[in-house]
Order: structure tokens, then C-alpha cells, then sequence
């Protein structure tokens, strides 16, 4: 795929959601505000986090100044934590793109190595999130991978975990001064 080849698609948070996860997974959401050094978090199924009630309530935290995030991988239903252990199925990889995003991007599109990813999100100014769902890895195997990406396509490190959270679009990032 070229990046000529490339057509956005825009989803809102709920759509997101319900592209990430069946409705029936339980996933983790998680709520930083930063300014109030506040942190929480919510396991629920898809669905409920995708319904406008919890969408209210995530917009509420967003407004208020807090981060918003979603576990790519869903945690097994009696879970209560986002722990290695807790992951249910591996159905994500992915690259957290914070140096050189640009040129990271291209490398990935031009790549007969990989397959396109399945969803770029701009995080800020020249940063992206690339995400593939994928089949039939195991845990070991799929961190083995998400090492390998991060180091061929100058990912962050500390983002190859198979709990990893990943920010959901349609909400503002509030890490740095300016808003995204």
C-alpha cells in the first residue's frame, strides 16, 4: 500500500469501541487527570463503554481536563485489574509513534513486511498511535512482535505490553500545554 493508497476514516469514540471489541468483552478504560492527579479506572463490557451514558461521562472527565483511554486487548469477563495476567485474547498490536511520526508512517505503508495498519490515530502534533488486529498470538509471541515494531519503526519502548492502554479518539489530550 502506498500512501497515495491511504483514505481517513473518521470514527467517534463509540464507533471506536465497538471496532476495537465485540460487546460482550470486557475492556478497561481508564481516566488521568494530570492537574488533579487523579487516575481511574473502569472494566466494563464494549457496549457499556460504547453507550452514551458512559460516552456523557468520559466527555465530563474529557472537559474536566482528564486523559481518556482503552485497553486494545480485552481482560477476561471476572477481572478486575489490567494486568498481564488479566488479558483474556490477544486481538491487538501496536505502536505508540512519538519521535519522527511522519517518517515512521511512511515506512510502515511502504513496507511489504507488515500489513496496513487497521487504525492511525493522530495523539498530537506529530504523534500517532498504529494499531493492527490480528489472530493467534500468545502473549510471549505478541510482545516479542510489539519489541520488534517499536524498534524497526522508532515506536516507544515502553509501550509493548499486551495491557497497554491506548488513547480513544474524539476526546481533547490534555498532556501537553496546547490542547489536542
Amino acid at each position: 500500500m502506498t500512501t497515495m493508497d491511504f483514505k481517513p476514516r473518521f470514527l467517534t469514540a463509540p464507533e471506536y469501541v465497538r471496532a476495537l471489541h465485540d460487546a460482550s468483552d470486557s475492556v478497561a478504560v481508564l481516566v488521568r487527570n494530570r492537574k488533579q492527579q487523579r487516575t481511574t479506572q473502569r472494566i466494563a463490557p464494549a457496549e457499556t463503554v460504547a453507550s452514551e451514558r458512559f460516552q456523557t461521562w468520559l466527555a465530563e472527565q474529557n472537559v474536566g481536563g482528564a486523559d481518556i483511554f482503552i485497553g486494545m486487548n480485552p481482560v477476561r469477563p471476572s477481572s478486575r485489574y489490567r494486568t498481564k495476567e488479566s488479558i483474556r485474547e490477544v486481538r491487538h498490536l501496536y505502536l505508540d509513534l512519538d519521535e519522527d511520526a511522519g517518517a515512521s508512517l511512511q515506512a510502515i505503508r511502504s513496507s511489504g513486511d507488515i500489513p496496513a495498519p487497521n487504525f492511525v490515530l493522530d495523539t498530537s502534533p506529530g504523534k500517532n498511535q498504529v494499531i493492527w488486529r490480528v489472530e493467534g498470538f500468545d502473549v510471549a509471541e505478541a510482545e516479542q512482535v510489539l519489541r520488534a515494531l517499536a524498534s524497526n519503526y522508532g515506536g516507544d519502548p515502553a509501550a509493548t505490553d499486551i495491557s497497554r492502554l491506548l488513547r480513544v479518539p474524539g476526546f481533547n489530550n490534555h498532556k501537553y500545554s496546547d490542547s489536542f
